[in-house]
């Protein structure tokens, strides 16, 4: 299976945020020490294919389970999209995000060239 992953997307997955906290929601309370100020923040949108199988989501999310189980990922969320009304601004399409967080440029270059993280772009 291949996740089909937009360049465009993939080219603004990295951010340096500066003074940067993780949005409010309700995963968050079973993380109420994690501070996530002045880290690096690494975003990115996965659009899948539209004749996954479920047998294949199951497999991609155990990909994601090994991604984001590297050492250097400091903090993580994983999200699907929200049922929440069409707008112009609002992107339902794809099939999963995550948001992982870094405590220096150095620990996501580890994770960037990780084993684990090239085996899960050539897998997905």
């Amino acid at each position: 299976m291949k996740v089909i992953l937009r360049i465009g997307t993939l080219l603004l997955a990295m951010f340096f945020l500066v003074a940067c906290q993780p949005e409010e929601d309700q995963s968050i309370e079973d993380h109420e020490d994690i501070t996530t100020v002045g880290m690096l923040q690494h975003i990115v949108y996965f659009y899948l294919n539209e004749d996954v199988t479920a047998e294949e989501k199951t497999d991609f999310e155990e990909g994601l389970n090994r991604l984001l189980s590297i050492e250097e990922v400091y903090f993580y969320q994983v999200g699907i999209p929200g049922k929440t009304a069409d707008r112009d601004v609002t992107d339902h399409d794809f099939g999963y995000s995550i948001s992982s967080w870094f405590q220096t440029m150095d620990e996501y270059e580890v994770y960037a060239e990780h084993p684990v993280h090239l085996e899960f772009i050539d897998d997905y």
